[in-house]
């Protein structure tokens, strides 16, 4: 069964490989603009370099024969040739029989190797792993330099994994300490992408610009056209349109021809996002579509993910919502395809090693610092003896009381948050008596309104059909009739709100979202596809939809700490489906017991046969995917 699904997921990525090419094609046959991209891998690879690595025989001449060769395929971007020559060479090193510190030298270099390869290839969790690795092993040799490498790349997974607080921390920690001017114009480069993610544009640009003028002097072609793309992202966010499109279109020009295929596909991917907004549809699609085939081409999945999402948007933006769907359905596949390439309980288990080693690293240059004092002050120490015993009595009763208050102050802590639950709990039964009395008092004015309005109109008609000959006859009965239509025409409006007989619903619910535009809450965009059709749905439909979508936004608020929403309301092939994506801290759906606000959205989704369905990770944001069937009766006469 699971191999089936990998063919048919490997079938679909074919199918919109091959209509990707096809929408590229049409659009630059209709522009007069043109851009250039691959239409196959345009790698191949030195057959002096192979030629080298096949001849070597002892594993020694296979390492100064493999360096060049990761080299090459390092700095173009294939980052699955590096992968498979580094693990190769690893299997190698651990059939050979060299002593232990050489051993540990070619051991350091793979592994430091190994986790660039991963970090580029948006496996974050594994580059961790591989890191730390690298930095214990450099570290056991003495090698500061190579330990300074492994600790940029930590903060660079800190960086991709959105920790920016400890990147920063770290970058800070890499200048104090090293001396290397391109490891500090590195770490400048970095800072310059933090602070860009940031919004800081100040900061990002000042240090870019450092970055630039040590790249351009040191003809460091790669990281030049890195750090460029960086200020050509700055230009944008500045509203200089023209300079960052002229940015991106050198980046990408130049890494093509260098064969820099990472660089290529992200300036590719902003050029077409300016496009778009730019409201150059043609272009845009057939830049992207051709991006989004390269990308396809060399399985870089990070660099998948956001060109579909360009492409979703372009394709939601020109009203082409199928399509957009079917972008969200590709881009939901290779968002899980990713995390499960993550084990992320072995990075752990690897840092918490890491981390105790560096403890007891500290320790132990402590008790070496004290040996050496005592040696040296020993014969003073003699002298002082019976002066310093009531002093250690006095620090060891001072000990004690410490312990004794940390414990007290422990049980302490533990009362006080036995308190705060059983308040919390009492609040929520408050809260569910308060919903059950507001029910129950709910319930009691409708049966007073019927018994007393509607009930008093009806005996009344009662009494005059039995009376025939009253004098008012006719005209009195219809009076009373009318009166009674009115009333319980009155009483179904306080049951159901007019907003959503009155208003169109997908203009309520903007209307609702926007109440959250406000600075430092998250930005929520709303698509609805189309919405002239999921208007027509049932009012009844239409409440318990808006009460669902109140619920997510309030857990997304209070829990998840987004900066993004994406919420997308579509009714497709008898569907109605509702997507709810953000970009929060996440959560591991095994271990996280879900919530009053989950089990009632599944309450609501049981009346209409609908289904939930969670897809959230740890630092990797949270998506909610909702389907409830349409029958006739859901629509509105």
């Amino acid at each position: 069964m699971e191999r089936l699904k990998m063919v048919l997921r490997e079938m679909n990525k074919k199918a919109l490989l091959f209509c990707m090419l096809m929408a590229s094609l049409s659009c630059f046959a209709q522009s007069q603009d043109s851009f250039t991209g691959y239409g196959d891998i345009p790698i191949k690879t030195p057959d002096s370099l192979l030629q080298k690595l096949e001849l070597a025989g002892g594993f020694k001449e296979k390492m100064l024969a493999a360096q060049p060769l990761l080299t090459f395929h390092t700095d173009h971007g294939t980052t699955d040739s590096v992968i498979f020559y580094a693990q190769q060479l690893i299997s190698d090193l651990g059939k050979s029989t060299f002593a232990s510190r050489d051993r540990l030298t070619y051991q350091a270099t793979l592994s430091h190797t190994l986790a660039k390869a991963y970090q580029d290839k948006g496996l974050h969790e594994e580059a961790l792993r591989f890191y730390l690795e690298g930095a214990r092993i450099a570290e056991s040799l003495g090698n500061n330099a190579a330990v300074n490498d492994n600790r940029l790349g930590i903060a660079n997974v800190y960086f991709a994994r959105n920790e920016q607080k400890k990147a920063i921390a770290a970058y800070n920690e890499l200048l104090a300490t090293s001396g290397d001017e391109q490891l500090k114009h590195i770490v400048y480069k970095q800072l310059s992408a933090i602070y860009l993610d940031r919004k800081e544009l100040g900061p990002a640009q000042q240090y870019a610009e450092k970055a630039l003028a040590f790249f351009r002097e040191s003809r460091q072609v790669k990281n030049e056209l890195q750090t460029k793309l960086t200020l050509g992202i700055i230009a944008e966010l500045n509203q200089h349109t023209e300079e960052a499109f002229s940015i991106y279109n050198e980046v990408k020009n130049s890494a093509q021809q260098q064969q820099f295929f990472d660089i290529y596909i992200s300036a590719g991917q902003r050029l077409g996002d300016l496009l778009i907004a730019k409201k150059d549809y043609e272009n845009a699609k057939g830049l992207l579509s051709m991006v989004y085939t390269n990308t396809i081409q060399w399985n870089d999945l990070k660099a998948q993910l956001k060109v579909l999402n360009s492409l979703r948007n372009l394709y939601a933006v020109t009203g082409d919502y199928k399509n957009a769907y079917a972008l969200m359905t590709q881009y939901m596949g290779v968002s899980r395809e990713v995390l499960d390439m993550q084990n992320k309980k072995e990075i752990n288990e690897l840092e918490i090693k890491y981390q105790t080693a560096q403890k007891e690293k500290e320790i132990l240059n402590k008790e070496n610092e004290l040996n050496h004092q005592e040696t040296v002050k020993y014969s003073l120490l003699i002298g002082f003896l019976a002066i310093l015993l009531p002093v250690i009595g006095l620090l060891y009763m001072y000990y004690q009381k410490l312990q004794a208050q940390s414990r007290l102050n422990a049980t302490m802590e533990e009362m006080n948050q036995q308190k705060i639950t059983a308040l919390l709990k009492d609040k929520e039964l408050a809260l569910l008596k308060a919903s059950v009395s507001g029910q129950e008092q709910e319930r009691k004015r409708i049966a007073t309104e019927l018994h007393d309005s509607i009930g008093g109109n009806l005996a009344a008609i009662k009494l005059q059909l039995s009376n025939p000959a009253s004098a008012n006859g006719l005209k009195e009965l219809i009076q009373q009739v009318d009166d009674t239509y009115h009333q319980v025409r009155d009483l179904s409006h306080d049951l159901i709100p007019q907003k959503f007989s009155n208003t169109g619903f997908t203009e309520l619910i903007a209307g609702y979202l926007r109440q959250f535009d406000v600075p430092g809450s998250a930005r929520i965009s709303f698509q609805a596809y189309p919405p002239e059709e999921i208007d027509l749905i049932g009012t009844t439909l239409k409440v318990e939809i808006y009460k669902i979508m109140q619920e997510l936004i309030t857990n997304a608020q209070k829990h998840s700490q987004a900066t993004k929403v994406e919420i997308q309301l579509t009714q497709i092939d008898g569907m109605l489906k509702l997507l709810f994506e953000d970009n929060g801290k996440g959560f591991s759906t095994a271990t996280t017991r879900q919530g009053i606000g989950f089990q009632n959205i599944q309450e609501r989704l049981k009346l209409f046969g609908g289904t939930l369905s969670i897809d959230s990770f740890p630092s990797k944001g949270t998506v909610i995917d909702i389907e409830i069937p349409l029958k006739p009766a859901s629509y509105e006469a």
